[in-house]
């Protein structure tokens, strides 16, 4: 540990706990209540069997002994309320016992939540995870720091803002150091203001030249091995090949290349331009590239380019694509389509936001595939016409202009140390910038004097050793931005009712993923923040702001478990329209959707079924809607008989019901009954037998749930997860409709087989559905439920640890003030900043 590490580990607090007290009466179940569990449930769940976990052989009778303990009594509650539990291959209760058990549970449960209700559910300390420390950085510095090697954040119950998972130790103290004192290096040396420059590429001087080389070597090695063919004296390696074979081949690939590329050189349009094409022997697309952007140009550019689409253009090749970096690191900027023809082709710009510290190579061209999906595309069209994939988009030229005047430009440096006054020292200079960025830091927590003294000691020690006055100040600030007070969301010890200024840091980071800003910070300071009409009114303040956007992405992306978008590869020729552009607009479908609600305040059922989409072109071409142009994202109607409408017809959602080659009846069903019935399925048992006898065999969907089934530890589960699923499976891995299913298996999936889709199930209250519209309006009409497990995940993220026993009473009442708006996502957002809790440590 160096010197700086081992002062800020110093100046580091301990952190004051403190112990509920009990609460004289306990709620306890009668003893009886063990007889009921003999008789129906040890069988499944005694101490040996646990089947989901559950063992109620050693389940305390004492509901109010802990919060598990309660959390587990819930359950039993829930299920033997519902008919779940006892299942119906075993005797069912007498419904004398029934009546009696959850009568008495049903008393006890009351006595328990207001028990623990005082002695738990208390909010855990915590640090901010990597985007709330990013948003925070920027908004002091106005820096982007990386934040790639700070601690991960390990999210618990599916939120990444939930203290039990975030903490950082010693050993990772050098790791924010790090990242603060390279924040602060580029924050405290303004750039030079760099001219806005306008820099124009012509394609065809990046790509005629290559492809005429290209094929100047095709032609040679097709010249070469007709000659080696011509006669029989001589071997191939006089040829300038290694030996028959490789004349042979280099023959019939020559051919293969060398017509596209003739091709590509014989185009009138490719002398002054560059038409975007995939070429597999030499290099991969046709991209544009652009002049790099580096580290110290950073501002807002433009990229502009003048561009058409060829006659009869697949549609999905009528797109140019935006891109940076190459490989796994390639990101995807955006896209935008092209309309003009080439005998009047169009201007088109797209902005780029480029960060200080960043280095960016920018690409312009074709939409593509995330895989190799597009060059097994190229390989099938060659067989097909002999050139490849045809082109979609021609280029005449690109050009990036910027950096660009910025109208609301800070200066951050001045900011954190503004001009010494002439009668200061410059110890008294420093003491205050010290002080000054301390209490900023800190979301206006006062610094304490022992602690300032201590950073001010190293700025002159610092200064002794011939450093300026900003290079001196670099060390302490960054101690600042290392230290708990920063890193974690501290809130004062001795008071269960958080202060004004706790509430409006709680409240931004809630809504914002960052710190109050100056009106928030203005009313804590004026003591009025916690007067609830002036609480509802910043609510409705933050919510407007564009900032809740991390709101919406952070909350919703975690909630319905989003990440399976990115987990797999979709093949190219199986889903070929299934691209990159589609799977980051669908993901994108999602929050707009939920934006759209929140704007226009519209029920929460709206996410079940409703009568349009939130969608742009790129969508609007998958999805097959007519008149949708503009990659903005508005709501457009859709019939009543469409198959899209909530979530179930969403790209999204079915796409993360797969494996990226098969649709999951198994994924899709236990997603829809966790989060839009709220009725999760337990965890798989640990002893689930591989069913290894099947590999190889043709199976439809309904096979492969029927052989589940046959294992009497997934029967029970899978009964009422599949069939659900089996409602989904007239669309496809990638979410695109269909009425069969070809299943294909082996090497180069030689057996295949189409079955006929059949969509029937039964929902958990027993309504059957016929397909997939029925499905669909079946999950609709659960709206409650569906509220419900809305409200538990809003208070898991907003207060920061998994929801449980103690907060049903919450839940309850979030509901019930939320019911006579049906629901409306920001009445429940509302309720909860409202509550006890939120405005509780």
């Amino acid at each position: 540990m160096n010197l700086k590490t081992a002062f800020t580990f110093a100046v580091c607090f301990s952190f004051a706990c403190s112990d509920g007290t009990a609460a004289e009466h306990q709620a306890m179940m009668p003893a009886s209540a063990r007889d009921l569990f003999k008789k129906y449930c040890y069988e499944c769940h005694d101490s040996s069997s646990m089947e989901g976990n559950v063992d109620l052989e050693t389940l305390p009778l004492v509901i109010s002994r802990d919060i598990p303990t309660a959390d587990l009594w819930s359950k039993v509650l829930n299920a033997i309320n519902s008919g779940e539990m006892p299942p119906e291959d075993v005797d069912p209760i007498s419904d004398l016992e029934k009546s009696t058990f959850l009568e008495s549970l049903s008393n006890e449960m009351v006595v328990a939540r207001r028990v623990l209700s005082d002695s738990g559910g208390e909010i855990t300390l915590r640090r901010l995870n990597r985007r709330e420390y990013a948003n925070t950085i920027e908004s002091l510095l106005g820096v982007r720091p990386d934040v790639t090697n700070l601690p991960d954040d390990q999210a618990t119950s599916g939120f990444d803002t939930q203290g039990a998972s975030l903490f950082f130790s010693s050993d990772q103290l050098e790791q924010y150091l790090a990242a603060a004192n390279s924040a602060l290096e580029l924050a405290l040396n303004p750039r030079k203001k760099v001219e806005t420059k306008v820099i124009r590429v012509q394609p065809e001087e990046q790509y005629t030249p290559h492809y005429a080389a290209a094929a100047a070597k095709l032609q040679d090695k097709l010249d070469r091995a007709a000659a080696w063919k011509s006669q029989t004296e001589k071997p191939a390696s006089e040829f300038g090949f290694l030996d028959e074979y490789e004349a042979k081949k280099s023959s019939i690939n020559s051919a293969k290349w060398l017509r596209q590329l003739k091709w590509y050189l014989d185009q009138p349009e490719t002398k002054m331009g560059a038409a975007l094409i995939l070429t597999i022997k030499d290099g991969g697309y046709t991209k544009v590239k652009l002049p790099n952007l580096n580290e110290d140009a950073d501002g807002k550019y433009i990229v502009r380019l003048r561009a058409a689409v060829y006659p009869d253009a697949d549609e999905r090749f009528q797109y140019v694509e935006f891109s940076s970096g190459f490989g796994s690191a390639r990101k995807y900027l955006g896209w935008r389509k092209v309309t003009g023809t080439l005998d009047e082709p169009q201007i088109i710009e797209f902005p780029i936001d480029h960060q200080v510290g960043e280095k960016k190579q920018i690409w312009i061209h074709q939409r593509s595939h995330q895989d190799r999906g597009d060059k097994n595309l190229w390989t099938i069209d060659l067989d097909k016409n002999g050139m490849g994939t045809p082109p979609g988009v021609w280029i005449d030229w690109a050009e990036l202009e910027g950096p660009l005047a910025d109208d609301v430009e800070t200066d951050f440096a001045s900011k954190i140390m503004p001009p010494k006054p002439s009668d200061w020292s410059e110890e008294q200079y420093a003491k205050a910038v010290i002080t000054r960025f301390a209490r900023m830091a800190f979301r206006g927590d006062e610094p304490d004097t022992t602690y300032l003294n201590q950073l001010l000691s190293l700025y002159t020690a610092n200064r002794a050793s011939e450093m300026s006055v900003k290079d001196s100040l670099i060390d302490p600030l960054s101690i600042i931005l290392a230290s708990p007070r920063f890193v974690y969301l501290m809130e004062a010890n001795g008071q269960s009712q958080l202060s004004d200024r706790e509430l409006a840091t709680r409240l931004s980071f809630f809504l914002w993923s960052a710190p109050p800003d100056a009106e928030l910070h203005q009313l804590a300071r004026d003591g009025r923040l916690s007067d609830p009409a002036v609480l509802q009114q910043q609510t409705t303040r933050l919510l407007a702001d564009p900032r809740a956007d991390r709101f919406v992405k952070g909350f919703v992306h975690q909630w319905l478990q989003m990440e399976r978008l990115g987990m797999f590869q979709y093949d190219g020729v199986q889903f070929p329209t299934f691209d990159n552009a589609v799977r980051e607009n669908a993901r994108d479908e999602i929050y707009q959707t939920v934006h759209h609600m929140i704007d226009a305040k519209l029920p929460l059922g709206t996410l079940l079924k409703s009568e349009y989409v939130v969608i742009n072109d790129v969508l609007a071409g998958y999805y097959g809607i007519d008149g949708v142009d503009g990659h903005q994202f508005r709501a457009v109607p859709v019939p009543k008989d469409s198959i899209r409408g909530g979530l179930l017809g969403t790209a999204a959602v079915l796409a993360m019901g797969s494996d990226g080659q098969r649709s999951s009846a198994v994924e899709r069903g236990a997603w829809v009954l966790r989060h839009l019935l709220n009725d999760p399925p337990p965890p798989a048992p640990p002893n689930v037998p591989q069913l290894s006898r099947l590999a190889g065999q043709v199976l439809s969907a309904r096979e492969l749930g029927t052989a589940h089934q046959e294992q009497p530890q997934c029967a029970n589960c899978h009964k009422k997860i599949d069939s659900i699923g089996f409602g989904l499976e007239n669309f496809d891995a990638s979410g695109s409709w269909r009425e069969m299913e070809l299943v294909s298996t082996g090497a180069r999936k030689a057996k295949s087989k189409a079955f006929p889709i059949d969509p029937r199930g039964v929902m958990p209250n027993g309504t059957s559905f016929e397909n997939y519209h029925e499905l669909r309006d079946a999950v609709a009409k659960e709206t409650d439920a569906f509220a419900r497990g809305f409200a538990e995940s809003l208070i898991s993220y907003g207060l920061g640890r998994p929801y449980g026993f103690t907060d049903q009473d919450l839940a309850d009442e979030m509901i019930e003030k939320s019911r006579p708006s049906q629901y409306e996502i920001s009445e429940l957002i509302h309720s909860l900043v409202q509550s006890r809790a939120f405005q509780s440590k």
